[in-house]
């Protein structure tokens, strides 16, 4: 059996993944969605604040192809909307690169027309983006690992000993909770806070990367999710009213449509930033495979797929085999 601990996107991912490969599995949580990180994210397909680049290219590309496949099933709350990677000046006039380093991640790149471009804006790499409505999503996800035969396990862990002892193979997707579950000091907070509006009628995904303060515009149906901020170190969970407008006066510049929109939420989470993502196994005992999956930074989302394929082929070389092949 495979214990997998934590029940956010990376955790009910690789519980996905393991299911289908033939695996037993638990979920062993504190708390379960609507009630973790994962749930508050933009969850827009896009590789932001996530190390080291090549490595997150592969993953971010293995998840684009997966959720524009899940994208037909419209129980997922998975859309493909055409996304605008906004600059202030031409290429050769930013600190950007000619061709994004995640580029390669997407199957189609092309450089806006000047007549898609806000004002203020001198160009934009367009693709195509999935945008996740994690309200819709987590949900579904839940549903598959359950429908899979996966079960839920209500638990609160002080030390993965515990998941160790009632099984072979153990996934830690905890997130922040590894700075003390793995004493884990490379981990750092992300504060990101973000604004909900009722959609005026958006389609397209705004995302200004360059300036100062990330800006991004992501339509999720009947409402929009306005970003952001990346306040590194910061766990205050508490909204900060002035960032919530400084939020609005940018996204707005990036999408007029907004201006008199309808104000639904603030909402604050905690990134899980570090040096590079984790995923790497080690055997803390005979018998035992330990398997980690976080440190994701802005891209928990947007690389869950790519990770939990990875952490898949790790507990097969190790030689853990599914129930199903003994």
């Amino acid at each position: 059996m495979a214990i997998v601990v934590g029940s956010g996107v990376s955790g009910l991912t690789c519980a996905a993944t393991l299911l289908e490969a033939g695996h037993e599995v638990e979920i062993w949580a504190r708390q379960r969605p609507p009630h973790t990180t994962s749930n508050v994210a933009a969850a827009f397909w896009f590789p932001y604040r996530a190390f080291p680049l090549d490595v997150v290219v592969r993953w971010a590309g293995c998840s684009w192809q997966r959720f524009a496949t899940l994208a037909r099933e419209p129980a997922a709350g998975i859309t493909m909307r055409r996304a605008y990677d906004l600059s202030r000046g031409a290429p050769e006039e930013t600190a950007c690169p000619k061709r994004p380093w995640w580029a390669d991640a997407v199957p189609t790149l092309r450089q806006a027309t000047q007549a898609e471009l806000p004002e203020g804006f001198a160009f934009a790499w367009v693709f195509e983006a999935p945008v996740i409505d994690t309200r819709r999503y987590l949900p579904w996800l839940m549903d598959r690992v359950v429908q899979a035969g996966g079960r839920f396990v209500t638990r609160e862990l002080n030390s993965l000993e515990d998941a160790l002892d009632r099984a072979d193979v153990v996934v830690n997707c905890t997130g922040l909770g590894a700075r003390t579950l793995c004493d884990d000091d490379e981990l750092v907070p992300i504060r990101g806070q973000i604004v909900h509006v009722s959609n005026p009628g958006l389609e397209a995904v705004y995302l200004d990367e360059h300036a100062r303060d990330i800006a991004y515009v992501v339509p999720r149906g009947d409402d929009c999710v306005l970003g952001g901020t990346a306040d590194l170190g910061s766990e205050d969970l508490d909204v900060d009213l002035e960032a919530s407008q400084d939020i609005l006066e940018r996204t707005t510049r990036l999408a007029p449509a907004l201006r008199g929109a309808t104000k639904l939420a603030d909402v604050v989470g905690l990134r899980p930033g570090r040096s590079s993502v984790r995923v790497a196994a080690e055997s803390p005992a005979p018998g035992k495979l330990l398997v980690h999956d976080y440190g994701h930074g802005g891209a928990g989302v947007t690389l869950s797929w790519g990770c939990a394929d990875d952490v898949r082929s790790l507990v097969a070389h190790a030689g853990f085999e599914p129930e199903t092949a003994r």
